[in-house]
């Protein structure tokens, strides 16, 4: 798979309630290089990164300082409880002509944010859910403007401190020198582009540990969780597929919560199996290579199903 879609390297892991019954590296650290990939090696994450914001999101709600009826930051139309459903209906604004994943140039966040909110939006805020980068770009800019202090900050204080997650930081400038970082096959565009979204840098260990935790309730509880995770109810009556930066899906009939990450240069997936509580976490350095089959073959594998076409 690695040579058929130019992937220079690959790192997974696979851990059952939190205990990692694999990790393996493959392949190179950048294109025509020579250094090899290892299950540590750290990467972009993309999307994955919206399990983060939503938890801080939570912990917010938790604390106090935010609510989930609270109105997001410039949009009174729509909510916190919106947002975090991707039932906010703001117009994505990694679809707004003009945008490049591989911009360069830093932009600020409440430009991007500005230039979705100026755009007509998708639907009414809470009739249904569709996904849209800006849903979770307002919540890290809500939840900043609540608390008083940077984004990463608040992720490093209330997450990353606490579940020893020394691997994962804001992408840049955090890691952009280390040699244990993976150079996407394309050039990366700012990091400013995925404030919130797309802008963590991670490894597997680290993210094995984290979604053990998430799902494992030691940030939150199952409860608290209950109300968020995906398939979630709207108040009129409709359903989201998304919920806090994850997707509903079933592999072999199982249900399984999910999230693909892009970024330019990168890819990535994450996989959480309900039932049998099985996490797969998959990083590349590759542009836009879709990872589910590869998921589903490991799962099949770590699942001794016979006839992964099911």
């Amino acid at each position: 798979m690695m040579h058929d879609r130019s992937i220079p390297g690959l790192a997974l892991g696979i851990a059952r309630e939190g205990r990692p019954l694999y990790m393996r590296g493959y392949g190179v650290m950048r294109p025509g290089g020579r250094a090899r990939v290892r299950s540590t090696t750290i990467f972009s994450i993309g999307s994955l990164t919206k399990s983060f914001t939503s938890a801080a999101t939570l912990l917010a709600i938790r604390s106090g300082a935010l609510a989930f009826s609270t109105p997001l930051l410039g949009d009174p139309a729509a909510n916190v409880r919106d947002a975090l459903a991707m039932a906010a209906g703001i117009a994505d604004y990694a679809n707004l002509p003009g945008f490049s994943s591989e911009r360069r140039e830093p932009i600020a966040p409440l430009a991007l944010y500005d230039a979705a909110l100026r755009a007509p939006r998708a639907f009414s805020a809470g009739a249904r859910g569709g996904y849209s980068n800006s849903d979770y770009l307002a919540l890290a800019l809500t939840l900043q403007n609540v608390e008083h202090r940077p984004y990463e900050r608040i992720l490093q204080r209330t997450l990353l401190a606490l579940l020893h997650l020394r691997a994962t930081a804001v992408a840049w400038p955090a890691f952009a020198p280390p040699a244990t970082y993976a150079r996407g096959n394309v050039p990366a565009g700012s990091p400013t582009l995925g404030f919130g979204v797309a802008d963590l840098a991670s490894n597997v260990p680290d993210l094995l540990r984290w979604y053990a935790a998430f799902f494992g309730g030691k940030i939150l509880s199952r409860d608290w969780l209950a109300a968020t995770l995906p398939p979630v109810a709207l108040p009129g009556g409709g359903e989201s597929a998304y919920g806090d930066g994850l997707v509903a899906a079933r592999f072999f009939g199982r249900s399984v919560w999910l999230v693909r990450g892009y970024v330019a240069g990168y890819s990535s997936i994450a996989v959480h199996l309900r039932r049998d509580r099985l996490d797969l976490v998959i990083l590349t350095n590759a542009d836009r290579v879709d990872l589910t089959p590869l998921a589903r073959s490991i799962v099949a594998r770590a699942l001794d199903i016979r006839d992964p076409l099911r």
